[in-house]
């Protein structure tokens, strides 16, 4: 007994309704957040970074010698975590790390040379990120986008 004939299935395109999601804050930060490091990572990835550690080494050089405590704490990251990073980070020659006089416990940390030059490199492809971002959005959307987002993370 000869078996029907199955005729090929018409390929199904399936959307998620994201109607409950629609007006949640967190959500579309989320994406947002997502969109916005995705850009960076295709710029800055070739250069060996990512966005964490380029805002490390951004603060770094703004803020020479500033306390390692001090540098997590404005990042909102855990000090163990600053650690590591930072340990990688002075192993490739970019940071150096010294004992604050008087307190063993507390490093100052100061790009190197090696730094400041990865560092430029890493501001063009952010730059450039930036550039792709803002072309979504209309100079005063950009504006009020960045108010917004500072008092949300409350600073």
């Amino acid at each position: 007994m000869a078996l029907p004939r199955r005729l090929p299935a018409e390929p199904r395109v399936e959307q998620t309704d994201l109607a409950p999601l629609d007006d949640k804050l967190g959500f579309w930060l989320r994406l947002a957040q997502q969109s916005g490091f995705d850009t960076l990572q295709r710029g800055l990835g070739p250069l060996g970074l990512t966005p964490g550690r380029l805002g490390v080494l951004l603060l770094v050089e703004a803020n020479p010698d500033i306390r390692q405590a001090l540098l997590a704490e404005a990042l909102r990251i855990k000090p163990s975590n600053l650690t590591v990073l930072l340990a990688a980070l002075e192993q490739e020659g970019l940071i150096r790390r010294d004992e604050e006089e008087g307190n063993r416990r507390a490093n100052r940390l100061r790009l190197t040379e090696a730094g400041r030059a990865l560092l430029r490199q890493g501001e063009e492809a952010e730059a450039a990120a930036e550039r792709q971002l803002a072309a979504r959005l209309r100079p005063a959307d950009r504006a009020a986008l960045l108010t917004a987002l500072r008092r949300i993370a409350g600073g």
